[in-house]
């Protein structure tokens, strides 16, 4: 819309898909190993506790086993919460996932979820990867590191394990979000400023080659997408897609100073 306007629902949801991207990574077609999203979170809410509403910003994967054939979905992502800590989760959906450190379900559904509150920065450089265990095909591993300085990167602090009850590999393409979630809302204006940065993917092979993907932005969706307002913007090398910066609010929402 040129001219988005503050919107007003009769009721109030949660969680509220925001912003979408896709990406997409080479592959010789037998899937993956591990994939690394690169992303930053310049400004967004923080959840403090149960009542609050929060910002999801997160990276979905898919899962197949050795014929190809997919055995679903999951993501990793982060949600900032209280001064300097973030949420990350890690969370397999359908019958093929358990975490066994984590939730018995995802989302209320089948699966499995993980929850690991790190040290977080809002600006800081992260990197969030999924990989499968080299010596456990059944299992996924998730990690999150600060690569903010790259000469003295932070510690790959574990985000617990998923398993799978089939060998695995990871899919070559999928899509990831920004997603309003936690306490419930009705208006376009209590969607707060967020902004932040996803960089296309990697992967690295058994040889220890690092293959970069491309990403793009699907642009805003959900109930709110008519009523929010803002800017993204790739950055693109040979003309693919390599660093997506984002930039939204609700209309209607006033900063707090």
């Amino acid at each position: 819309m040129s001219d988005p306007k503050h919107e007003i629902k009769e009721k109030a949801t949660s969680p509220n898909g925001l912003y979408g991207v896709s990406y997409s990574l080479p592959t010789s077609g037998k899937g993956l190993s591990n994939i690394t999203f690169p992303m930053s979170i310049d400004e967004g809410a923080q959840r403090k506790n149960a009542k609050d509403a929060g910002i999801y910003y997160a990276m979905q994967f898919g899962v197949i086993n050795e014929s190809g054939q997919s055995l679903g979905t999951g993501y990793i992502g982060m949600q900032p919460r209280q001064d300097g800590k973030a949420l990350i989760t890690f969370s397999g959906f359908g019958s093929h996932f358990v975490a066994p450190q984590g939730r018995p379900d995802a989302d209320g559904g089948a699966g499995g979820s993980n929850s690991t509150l790190v040290d977080f920065k809002f600006g800081n450089k992260y990197q969030l990867t999924v990989e499968r265990e080299p010596d456990n095909p059944k299992r996924l591993k998730g990690y999150i590191q600060d690569v903010t300085d790259p000469d003295n990167p932070g510690v790959k602090q574990d985000v617990k394990d998923l398993e799978v009850d089939q060998n695995a590999a990871l899919s070559d393409r999928n899509r990831g979000f920004v997603e309003h979630y936690g306490a419930r809302i009705n208006r376009s204006s209590q969607i707060a400023p967020t902004s932040g940065s996803f960089s296309a993917p990697f992967t690295t092979d058994a040889e220890g080659n690092v293959k970069v993907g491309s990403i793009k932005g699907d642009g805003l969706y959900g109930r709110y997408r008519n009523s929010t307002t803002g800017t993204h913007e790739t950055t693109k090398v040979g003309g693919v897609g390599k660093e997506l910066k984002f930039s939204f609010q609700g209309v209607g929402h006033e900063k707090k100073n």
